[in-house]
């Protein structure tokens, strides 16, 4: 490799989470000490919603233009079986990112790719564990045709099958693309939700649609009736502090605590505060990871020895804000740590309290394979970028 260390970065658009690749970016820098960060050069490619020709296109150009030594940025992994060969044929290491709609593919990656995830699916499972214990009964999941093409809904099912669910009850909003709001929509639903009796409710949203959903749910009174228990995107500040009005409790799960009083969280906020000088998102945590390791790895970096690099960052992992990470999904993967949390809306304030720590689905479990084969779609957009 040059001096100069080009990361080529593919950019999707998100409606929702605008800055993600922004952040990710400056979770990087904030990671890097000074005198390092005149040694990288960021690329950026946009490719809109993500598809398999548009990100194949970017990746032409990054490599074959830019010449650039990393593909990076945020994929899903559904197309990590296209895009393998063409970085393998010219040799370019990918390090991408991603909120973990999916799991990990069955097989194994090429080894020249690599991922850091916010582990969505892990998340859900755990809170499919939790809900079940502690709600008992039988649940309910309602949920968006949007949400329903990824695993989130299947790995929220497998961890409440694991805690002795014998029955959930699973329901899919209908697309109407005529219809701008889902409010009428959901009342049907909610009427045969609330008839049905179940024990709790999940709920699988995102942007407006997930305000819209907290607030028919007011409307209909089943706040005061069915527990509620949302996906990690519903819970986030932006959402929360668009419904602070609505005086609404519910249960979710989180892989990191921005709250943390842990040494390394609070050594992430100070510098991500010092060098960017704004509050961090989880996007941002998942960009400073990224920068730990590669300040780790400074000296092999700039060695530029392709198998070297692999093996490097396939052995190595970071102590961070969400505790221990690494990037190589191998059977040994460490599983990530998971808070279950009480968020209560009420007097125009959101508040979150740690109840539970959750548990984590070992990639070693037979419903790793379940939730592979049970969710079968054609969704190759990162979640969130529409």
């Amino acid at each position: 490799m040059t001096p100069t260390i080009k990361i080529g970065f593919l950019v999707p658009y998100s409606s929702i989470s605008p800055s993600m690749s922004k952040d990710i970016v400056d979770g990087f820098y904030s990671a890097i000490p000074e005198p390092y960060r005149a040694l990288f050069q960021f690329v950026p490619e946009y490719v809109d919603k993500g598809s398999i020709e548009l990100v194949k296109v970017a990746i032409n150009k990054l490599v074959m233009f830019h010449n650039v030594d990393i593909v990076s940025g945020i994929v899903s992994y559904k197309l990590v079986e296209e895009i393998a060969p063409m970085l393998e044929r010219q040799r370019k290491l990918a390090f991408f990112f991603d909120s973990g709609e999916y799991l990990p593919p069955l097989t194994s990656m090429s080894k020249g790719i690599f991922f850091n995830s916010l582990q969505t699916w892990q998340l859900e499972y755990a809170l499919g564990v939790w809900a079940q214990r502690h709600f008992l009964g039988k649940g309910a999941l309602l949920m968006s045709v949007y949400e329903a093409g990824y695993h989130m809904h299947s790995a929220f099912c497998q961890g409440a099958l694991s805690s002795g669910a014998e029955e959930i009850d699973m329901h899919v909003l209908p697309f109407n693309p005529q219809e701008p709001s889902i409010e009428g929509a959901l009342m049907p639903f909610f009427e045969k939700i609330e008839r049905s009796g179940v024990n709790y409710l999940h709920a699988l949203f995102c942007g407006a649609e997930a305000h819209e959903f907290f607030a028919c749910y007011k409307k209909m009174g089943l706040h005061t009736q069915i527990p509620l228990v949302i996906t990690p995107h519903m819970a986030t500040e932006e959402i929360l502090c668009a419904i602070e009005g609505l005086n609404i409790t519910s249960f979710s799960a989180s892989g990191w605590d921005y709250h943390s009083a842990h040494d390394k969280n609070l050594q992430f906020k100070n510098a991500y505060q010092i060098a960017i000088g704004r509050k961090p998102t989880e996007f941002s945590v998942m960009g400073y990871e990224m920068g730990l390791l590669f300040t780790m790895l400074m000296p092999v970096l700039q060695r530029g020895d392709r198998v070297e690099i692999i093996k490097s960052v396939s052995s190595a992992y970071v102590d961070g804000p969400r505790g221990v990470r690494d990037f190589n999904h191998s059977i040994n993967a460490t599983p990530p740590a998971i808070d279950i949390e009480k968020i209560t809306v009420k007097h125009n304030r959101a508040s979150k309290l740690v109840i539970d720590q959750g548990t984590a689905l070992q990639y070693t479990n037979s419903a790793f394979m379940d939730i592979h084969t049970q969710c079968v779609s054609g969704w190759k957009n990162p979640y969130l970028c529409v």
